[in-house]
């Protein structure tokens, strides 16, 4: 997903101009005594479990019970009493599944090491008596985080250790002209069936009135700048469904019953649906 190329002399000077007002939120975090990566919520935020949202944006470490399985991911089960079933490199396919000798295939992407350790553990219960193993992830998928919308080149882009919000967009060219920055939605998956939505200002991030907003993201999160502001849960669930008919890997695991939760930054809160 390289999205369009732009060469445009315009086009130019709205990219470098993302890449200087990228610079000028960091610097001025840290000339403000905040952390570069500061995920702490803005207080038009009215609900504490946005705060939450925002404060734990920071990539989970590989192998932590936080840490959620995704597509290329590879993975070891290892059994402590029986290492004759013990089985490495296994690799999640872009169905979410593993192959597993014996008890055949599992989901795998969406979940803990330890939720799908419990899986594992209940399957081969059906041939072994108190069977006991550990998922472990041997290596980790690339990271990528996808930016769409009214951006200059929609599409995926790898990271390595973090990237922020505003440093995502800025890779993909910056904004287009009918962008509507103010409302820029964070989409997240939570687990295999709950997609969560925020938006985020941001405008007054790159104003400086918020960079405290200026979130760090997840693999696989998705960067959302639309062409008009997204006010209900039944609109936000559309834009998802819209955006994720292209190939996404880590999004195209998904079930039918997926439940939705989008919040705005304004003081009136959408519920779930």
């Amino acid at each position: 997903m390289n999205g369009r190329l732009h060469s445009s002399t315009a086009g130019v000077t709205r990219c470098a101009s993302w890449l200087l007002a990228a610079a000028a939120v960091l610097l001025a975090a840290c000339s403000s005594g905040l952390p570069a990566d500061s995920g702490a919520a803005h207080e038009m935020y009215p609900r504490s479990d946005l705060e939450d949202f925002a404060k734990e944006t920071a990539e989970p470490p590989t192998g932590s019970e936080e840490y959620r399985i995704g597509v290329g991911d590879v993975l070891d089960i290892v059994f402590v009493y029986h290492n004759n079933l013990s089985t490495r490199g296994i690799p999640v396919r872009h169905d979410g599944r593993i192959s597993v000798p014996y008890v055949g295939d599992a989901m795998a992407a969406g979940l803990t090491p330890m939720e799908l350790d419990s899986v594992l553990t209940s399957r081969f219960s059906e041939i072994l008596r108190n069977p006991t193993l550990s998922v472990i992830v041997k290596a980790e998928a690339e990271r990528v985080v996808y930016v769409l919308g009214e951006v200059h080149r929609p599409g995926g882009y790898p990271y390595k250790d973090r990237i922020t919000l505003v440093q995502a967009i800025a890779a993909a060219g910056g904004t287009l002209e009918s962008a509507k920055v103010a409302n820029t939605v964070l989409i997240r998956r939570e687990g295999m069936d709950k997609i969560v939505g925020i938006e985020v200002d941001v405008k007054s991030i790159l104003g400086g009135e918020s960079i405290q907003n200026d979130l760090l993201l997840r693999k696989y999160d998705i960067v959302y700048v639309p062409k008009a502001a997204i006010y209900t849960v039944a609109e936000f669930a559309r834009q998802v469904d819209s955006i994720m008919r292209p190939f996404l890997t880590g999004w195209q695991i998904r079930t039918l019953e997926a439940n939705y939760e989008y919040f705005r930054s304004q003081p009136r809160t959408i519920g779930v649906q």
